[in-house]
């Protein structure tokens, strides 16, 4: 059990947004995105899920203001791609559904992996979209001193780990299954 919790401990100081991905529920349709690996990805990911409602925006975006402000690293990304999520000052966020090119300094949140029929989902005017944690496929590490692998298991935005059917925090900590 005790290399468990070294290899549980090594994982906690890991990076873990580059490979957690999020649900963008629009209407019927949901898309894959994937957070940036940094700060502002992370502060994201713990508001979630969040529900709101996105306005038009010059044809080519749709925006939110969150009530609360995020970390920033703004920067000019110059090309604009059609999925990217961005955040504009340090509280909105950006869903763009068109490719351009712009002056404006935005901070990274993500991107949809697939935008393909994103400018239908969206439609005119203002719309609904669900934020929300979403699962990956490679979520099985094994601990080599045990008989039984290990499994992450992401619930609201929090990684846990459920060791031969004890759930574990990233301190090590056992926690309720819930």
């Amino acid at each position: 059990m005790r290399k468990f919790f070294t290899l549980f401990a090594a994982m906690s100081t890991m990076t873990l947004m580059a490979q957690t991905p999020i649900n963008i529920i629009i209407g019927s349709k949901t898309f894959t995105a994937t957070l940036a690996d940094s700060e502002t990805g992370e502060a994201f990911a713990a508001l979630l899920p969040l529900s709101v409602t996105m306005n038009e925006l010059n044809g080519n975006e749709k925006y939110h203001y969150l009530s609360s402000s995020l970390p920033t690293a703004a920067y000019q990304p110059g090309a604009i791609h059609a999925g990217d999520l961005m955040l504009y000052g340090n509280n909105c966020v950006v869903l763009f559904y068109e490719t351009f090119n712009s002056s404006y300094s935005y901070t990274r949140l993500g991107a949809i992996d697939n935008p393909s029929g994103l400018v239908s989902a969206l439609g005119f005017g203002n719309v609904s979209v669900r934020f929300e944690s979403g699962q990956t496929t490679d979520l099985t590490p094994n601990v080599q001193s045990d008989k039984v692998p290990s499994t992450k298991v992401l619930r609201d935005g929090q990684l846990f780990i459920n060791h031969n059917g004890t759930m574990y925090n990233v301190q090590g900590g056992k926690v309720n299954a819930e």
